[in-house]
């Protein structure tokens, strides 16, 4: 079976596992190439190459949306999440003429699957493929199989340019478009957004400082600003009414959370409009996640 990209034998799955709380796999040595795609819940994966206890070798988190590809004699451990059920996606394979992608040493390790990225439909076409009889579905299979492993070896991925929201999120800001649409933009307390996301409070801030340098409480309120920024200079609205709109306690804190982002107090901003609303988000690489949530409220 013969794949666009590489050749490809595919060993076992696509298929998707479930585990409870608490439960282990390995040590192990896979004798093949395997892509694992977290679903739900949190895993830590730990890779000892020399041989030896891979318990040991520091962890390498895992959540929702991340694309993991071990390789040929790794000897590794997984620990999923002792709190709730885990669930993720695997396929392994055998690969020829792996020369071609260079050195597997040098490939990535992870990937973030995130809106627009082809890797993210690359992997659900698998998995929908695993789960025909189809004809041709095994042939096609490999096919895609070596696609998804050039892309993550190479890309491009939308990710890269900042223009793209991981996949774990999405939940996430479907709440917050929810609890935004018809009132105030509260601010989410950290365990409402993480129920949201279905992760703990503390793996979300880690998903947060991954993927934007800082904690989900100030990314929202970064949003919440911008949409301040747009009504002062978009609309007759007082000070005081945007303050409320954008779920500030009242306007002396806006107006000194507004100044601190913007560099102005917001009568000030108002009478200069100094340039575009999203600057701030922009240079804070939350773009994003601010597009999709100031789209349903401009």
């Amino acid at each position: 079976m013969t794949s666009p990209a590489v050749g490809v034998q595919v060993r076992n799955g696509p298929a998707v596992a479930h585990y409870p709380p608490g439960a282990t796999l390995g040590p192990r040595v896979l004798p093949c190439y395997e892509f694992v795609w977290m679903l739900r819940g949190h895993a830590t994966w730990q890779c000892a190459a020399d041989g030896g206890d891979p318990r040991s070798a520091p962890p390498l988190g895992l959540d929702p949306g991340m694309l993991l590809l071990t390789r040929p004699g790794q000897r590794e451990y997984y620990s999923w999440d002792p709190d709730r059920p885990c669930v993720h996606a695997y396929v392994t394979f055998y690969i020829d003429g792996a020369a071609a992608l260079g050195a597997p040493e040098g490939w990535p390790l992870t990937r973030f699957l995130s809106a627009g990225d082809p890797l993210e439909s690359l992997c659900r076409y698998l998995l929908w493929l695993g789960g025909t009889d189809a004809p041709g579905a095994a042939e096609r299979t490999a096919d895609v199989l070596g696609w998804l492993l050039h892309l993550f070896v190479h890309g491009p991925f939308a990710a890269d340019a900042g223009g793209a929201l991981p996949v774990n999120l999405r939940p996430l800001v479907d709440h917050l478009r929810t609890i935004w649409r018809d009132g105030p933009m509260r601010p989410p307390g950290v365990a409402e957004m993480a129920a949201a996301a279905n992760v703990s409070p503390g793996h979300l801030a880690r998903i947060f400082r991954r993927q934007f340098g800082t904690g989900p409480v100030a990314a929202v309120e970064a949003v919440r600003l911008a949409r301040a920024a747009m009504l002062l200079q978009r609309s007759n609205l007082s000070v005081g009414a945007i303050a409320e709109t954008c779920g500030f306690a009242n306007p002396f804190h806006f107006s000194r959370r507004f100044r601190a982002a913007y560099g102005l107090p917001p009568r000030a901003y108002r009478e200069v409009r100094p340039g575009e609303p999203l600057e701030p988000v922009r240079r804070a690489g939350l773009l994003a996640l601010a597009q999709p949530l100031l789209g349903e409220n401009q």
